[in-house]
C-alpha cells in the first residue's frame, strides 16, 4: 500500500506504464471519372487487445470499424465523411445504445500544400464533445 502524499488526498503516481497493442487493418479503393472528379472508398478496423464497449468485443479482442468517403475535384479540393467510434453505451436503465462519431471535412491542395478542416461528432451522436480538426501539410520538394 502506498501512502498518500502529504496534505493531499492523493496518492503517488505509477511509476511503469503499460501500454497495450493495437493492430489498425484498412483497406481503401480510388475511382476516377472523367480525369476531373474522383472518388476515394476507406474502411478500416481498428483492433485493441482488451475487452471495452467496442461495437464487437470479446475477451481476447475489440474491433471498431470506420468507415469513410473523399470525394475530389482537379485533385486540388476535397469533401469528405465518414463514420467510427462505433460504441455500445450503457443507458441509464441498463440497456445499451449503439452510438458512433460521424465527420465531414473539406480540403484544398495546391503546390505543394494541403490545407484540411474536419469537424467530428455532427449531430451530437455520442458522448465525445465536438471537435474542429486543422490540419496543414507542405511537401518541402516544392522549394528545391
Amino acid at each position: 500500500v502506498r501512502d498518500p502524499i502529504t496534505g493531499q488526498n492523493q496518492e503517488l503516481p505509477e511509476t511503469t506504464e503499460i501500454t497495450i497493442p493495437k493492430l489498425q487493418i484498412g483497406i481503401s479503393k480510388l475511382v476516377d471519372f472523367n480525369f476531373d472528379y474522383t472518388l476515394l472508398m476507406a474502411a478500416n478496423l481498428n483492433v485493441r487487445f482488451e475487452e471495452n464497449n467496442d461495437i464487437i468485443s470479446t475477451s481476447f479482442a475489440s474491433i471498431n470499424p470506420a468507415l469513410g468517403f473523399e470525394f475530389g475535384y482537379i485533385d486540388m479540393v476535397y469533401l469528405r465523411a465518414g463514420m467510427g467510434n462505433f460504441q455500445n453505451e450503457l443507458q441509464i436503465d441498463n440497456s445499451e445504445q449503439l452510438s458512433f462519431q460521424p465527420s465531414f471535412g473539406v480540403g484544398f491542395k495546391y503546390n505543394g500544400i494541403q490545407i484540411d478542416y474536419a469537424f467530428t461528432d455532427i449531430g451530437d451522436q455520442s458522448v465525445a464533445l465536438y471537435s474542429n480538426v486543422f490540419s496543414l501539410k507542405v511537401d518541402l520538394s516544392i522549394f528545391r
